[in-house]
């Protein structure tokens, strides 16, 4: 993956799709399961373990307060406020 970084999640809002990239598998899983608990989704255990990447599953739809969480979770993640 360019510039150094091992994933990436797609991110869909309001019409517009960006790339989250992520360094390190710890924190892939961590961004992933952020947003599967706050998108309400989950995995049936016939389905699990999901692999990593996850390209069918790499994507998500938000709505502005979704958004919003994620963001500040990221910041989080990353020591900023």
């Amino acid at each position: 993956m360019p510039n150094g970084y091992d994933f990436e999640i797609r991110i869909y809002h309001d019409g517009v799709h960006f790339k989250a990239p992520i360094r390190g598998k710890d924190r892939y899983l961590q961004e992933k399961a952020f947003l599967n608990e706050l998108t309400g989704n989950w995995y049936k255990p016939a389905a699990l373990p999901r692999p990593i990447p996850d390209p069918g599953q790499d994507f998500y739809m938000l709505n502005d307060e979704q958004l919003d969480a994620y963001s500040a979770f990221r910041k989080q993640l990353d020591g900023r406020s």
